[in-house]
């Protein structure tokens, strides 16, 4: 199966605006089986990103980006996948506590849509002092 490596979430805020640009990265890696099911036979995946409150990972993410698919293009699947998933945010939406930092972390996972088999990877806590 396909895996996710290095798995990262940074923030960016913008007080005069109470904005928070959130941007996750990571790489797929894919086994050369897998380029070859993709190029030859149609196979794809999907990649789904969601941010989530570190006191309540298991409640409605935070956020949820946009898909992304692979392979990007018919035929064109690659081994080495460099993806970046970006959202700029109202911090009020971030927001949970009136005092004290809140946490985020990015739940990143890649699902074979042929057997549906997953692999779910998650970024390192970011702590952000969002009151203001």
């Amino acid at each position: 199966m396909a895996t996710l490596n290095t798995v990262e979430l940074n923030v960016t805020t913008n007080r005069p605006q109470d904005t928070a640009t959130m941007v996750v990265t990571c790489a797929v890696e894919f086994t050369d089986f897998e380029v070859n099911a993709m190029n030859l036979l149609g196979l794809r995946y999907n990649l789904q990103c969601q941010l989530q409150d570190l006191d309540m990972p298991y409640a409605d993410p935070v956020h949820g980006f946009d898909w992304q698919h692979f392979p990007r293009v018919p035929s064109g699947a690659i081994p080495h996948e460099h993806v970046v998933f970006e959202a700029v945010l109202a911090t009020s939406s971030l927001h949970v506590y009136a005092l004290g930092k809140d946490g985020l972390f990015a739940t990143v996972t890649l699902t074979n849509e042929e057997t549906g088999a997953e692999v779910t990877r998650r970024s390192k806590f970011v702590a952000l002092d969002l009151a203001a």
